[in-house]
């Protein structure tokens, strides 16, 4: 068992001990006020926290560069489609699970037809003039109307910034896999499918199958136990980081923000290309490049010797430093791990070319070290992080509560034994400081109350200034990018006498929405990004230096109740040093069920800019003939087609803006709102809990005690048995909690 796991399931071991230690404590003879309630909560809370708490990793890198092969090969398994297509903007998550099970989640039928309507703005060719507006793909009349469009595309038309038109190839893959899915799509509800078992390798006919892939939202896997895959490790193989929609690239922005660690693949075929830079460059905007792994998946077949190899990598280790200084660089070839542990089950084919790179004892002994020293050093980086995120606050938790209840033990037993007199006095000062105690609780709920609503109004100004609309620095750019984007009309005559003017402009609006689309993902959404991060850490400082000054105040209060109590006799056990208070912000999200608000939306236009296009050529066509017939010199043939296209951009322009500040007011909104003031409630109350629990045990009722004390009968001698035997215990636990503190701190 690893070291993680062995901590984590003492952590568990020792939450579910202090739960029955609740139990023993109520069952207690001639005790019936207890203040446990909110203790026996957070015992709970922290085995289920630790039980959901997890690690993930990303696997990225551009297509063909090794990124499936590599996930097999850690899971040791060709569980994964190797060389998937790019139509599909899902991300395939891994967990480790009891058996094979895909679990397969679909987009809804609202969805699929949103997304085609997009795509289909300006479609040339193509009328859908259905009863209520709307395209619905489960209509057999619209099917066939756009399959007609799409046929009568020329090979131009299906050309888009020099690779195949993405709504057409959306389009198409849509229509091809209706009949295959069309039982299985709800309206409104996302659906699912599961393949277990001998049906599990069903799973990659999804994937690899555009026409299937396109209509799935999400993808996860479980695989039986692996030794490099724990259960709170999940690995996400992400579709790759040059796909030619700049969309996908978005979703993988998403799932980046809650990852803990990237693992970059390129491939010693290619070496860094100009995507990996472009994306590399995306990665450092968004503040991530602190935990990334990079692997040059090396092809054995490329390179005569190791040497050249060597020199391979010189290169790419002073391209990456552009980008991340003294990057973490390791080289070894996946397909050939894999391959080794396939080899029972390898085709022909397969394994003699796994004999073959064997025979070459040089690079296959260079790619074995470089392997182990990845293994290793991901598992220290794994290790170290998940000690820090998942275990550190839990362990501090824990320590916290078994002190409150052995804190609870001893005073009761002290005035069990002490005589009637001496029992009342140490009441009497016991309710002084418990009027107090109350005074700083109450101080301190209405304290972080009031700072809950400054930060919230310290973010919301920051979150307007920045999303501001019109003003702000976002929209501004996104403005700036807009209204300075241009086109030579004069370039697009020729298209107008091959395609005709609907599928020019057509065309034209292609180019800038793709032109556009990655100015978003690849400018604005990295900005994004590194701005709600700044906002989380802001609202850790800002209650957390509210709640400092209260931590003080508590800590000087333990120490006068505790002297108090000492000059009356009543000796508690020693305290160890508190952690200071802040919190961790994924754990706090899966506690409370927050997401950050998605980053994309893709941008609403309306059939009216086609309409619009096409009435103001029918204007100039009719001016051009007005000066035919008054003989009045026409400069250019095409200059009506060449004028409406103008004004058709304008109007993309003009529709682009209103849907980008529509967007950016919805988003600012829901940010604030579904989002960060969320975020500041759940993190206020945490504070609260966490200085509250540490004198808990001070604000108890002890009237059952005292109506006890100082008398001799059977009652009294069993519950201060009880009470002995529950210290005993709860000491133990406090060393072992000791013990797994020292392990964390090593």
């Amino acid at each position: 068992m690893s070291t993680f796991e062995s901590v984590k399931s003492n952590l568990i071991s020792m939450s579910r001990e202090i739960t029955k230690l609740f139990d023993t404590a109520k069952a207690i003879p001639g005790i019936s006020k207890y203040p446990f309630e909110n203790w026996e909560r957070a015992g709970h809370a922290i085995e289920e926290q630790l039980n959901e708490d997890i690690l993930r990793v990303a696997v990225v890198g551009a297509i063909k560069s090794g990124k499936s092969t590599f996930v097999n090969a850690v899971l040791e398994g060709d569980y994964l489609k190797r060389g998937a297509g790019v139509v599909t903007s899902i991300v395939t998550r891994v967990r480790k699970g009891p058996h094979l099970k895909a679990h397969l989640i679909f987009k809804t039928w609202e969805e699929v037809n949103s997304e085609m309507e997009q795509a289909m703005v300006l479609f040339p060719s193509l009328e859908v003039n259905p009863g209520d507006g709307r395209f619905d793909i489960r209509r057999q009349r619209d099917r066939a109307d756009l399959s007609r469009a799409l046929t009568s595309l020329s090979s131009d038309q299906l050309i888009s910034q020099d690779t195949r038109d993405v709504n057409a190839v959306l389009l198409s893959s849509y229509l091809r896999g209706y009949d295959r899915v069309a039982d299985v799509i709800a309206w409104d509800t996302a659906r699912t499918l599961q393949f277990q078992g001998g049906d599990f390798a069903k799973h990659k006919d999804y994937v690899s199958d555009d026409s299937l892939a396109v209509y799935l939202r999400d993808m996860e896997l479980h695989i039986p136990a692996r030794r490099s895959l724990d259960e709170n490790i999940e690995i996400a193989d992400c579709q790759g980081s040059d796909s030619p929609n700049p969309l996908h690239l978005a979703m993988i922005q998403d799932y980046l923000l809650k990852t803990h660690m990237i693992i970059y693949l390129l491939s010693s075929r290619t070496g860094v290309r100009q995507a990996d830079i472009k994306f590399l460059s995306m990665i450092r905007k968004m503040g991530l490049m602190e935990n990334i792994f990079f692997v040059v998946n090396c092809d054995f077949n490329e390179h005569d010797n190791l040497e050249d190899l060597k020199t391979l990598l010189i290169r790419i280790r002073e391209e990456i430093g552009v980008i991340r200084s003294d990057p973490d660089l390791f080289t070894f070839s996946t397909l050939f791990d894999l391959f080794r542990k396939l080899k029972i089950d390898l085709s022909d084919k397969d394994r003699l070319r796994l004999e073959y790179w064997e025979s070459d004892s040089e690079l296959k002994d260079f790619s074995d070290a470089e392997r182990k020293r990845f293994e290793s050093d991901l598992d220290k980086k794994l290790t170290r992080d998940r000690f820090t995120l998942l275990l550190k606050n839990h362990v501090e938790r824990l320590s916290v509560i078994a002190r409150g209840l052995r804190d609870w033990v001893t005073i009761n037993g002290e005035i069990l034994s002490k005589s009637a007199d001496d029992a009342h006095a140490i009441a009497e000062k016991i309710k002084l400081e418990q009027v107090q105690m109350d005074q700083i609780r109450a101080m301190i709920k209405d304290t972080l109350a009031g700072a809950s609503q400054k930060t919230k109004r310290e973010i919301e100004k920051d979150i307007n200034s920045f999303l501001d609309v019109p003003f702000g620095d976002v929209i501004k750019e996104i403005q700036a990018f807009v209204r300075g984007y241009s086109i030579d009309t004069r370039d697009n005559v020729e298209d107008i006498d091959g395609m005709g003017f609907s599928a020019t402009l057509y065309t034209v609006f292609q180019e800038f929405k793709h032109s556009l689309d990655v100015f978003m993902t690849e400018t604005i959404n990295p900005r994004l990004v590194h701005f709600i991060r700044q906002d989380e850490n802001k609202i850790n400082e800002l209650l957390a230096n509210v709640a400092g000054t209260y931590d003080s105040m508590v800590r000087d209060s333990f120490k006068r109740y505790e002297s108090a109590l000492q000059s009356l006799g009543v000796q508690l056990a020693e305290r160890t040093s508190d952690v200071g208070l802040s919190f961790n912000v994924e754990t706090l999200k899966r506690k409370a069920g927050l997401t950050v608000p998605p980053l994309v939306s893709s941008l609403k236009y309306t059939k009216q800019i086609r309409t619009e296009a096409v009435l103001r050529l029918g204007f100039y066509n009719l001016a051009k003939v007005l000066k035919k017939f008054f003989k009045r010199q026409i400069q250019d043939n095409k200059e009506g087609e060449i004028a409406a296209l103008r004004d058709g951009v304008k109007r993309i322009k003009r529709e682009t803006e209103r849907s980008l500040m529509f967007h950016l007011n919805d988003y600012r909104e829901n940010l604030k709102y579904q989002y960060v003031f969320k975020l500041v409630d759940v993190a206020a109350e945490n504070l609260y809990d966490m200085l509250v629990d540490r004198f808990r045990s001070f604000t108890i009722d002890i009237s059952d005690m005292m109506s006890l004390a100082g008398r001799q009968h059977e009652v009294k001698e069993e519950a201060t048995q009880a009470l002995a035997m529950l210290d005993h215990s709860i000491s133990a636990l406090q060393e072992r909690i000791d013990d797994v503190k020292k392990r964390i701190s090593s």
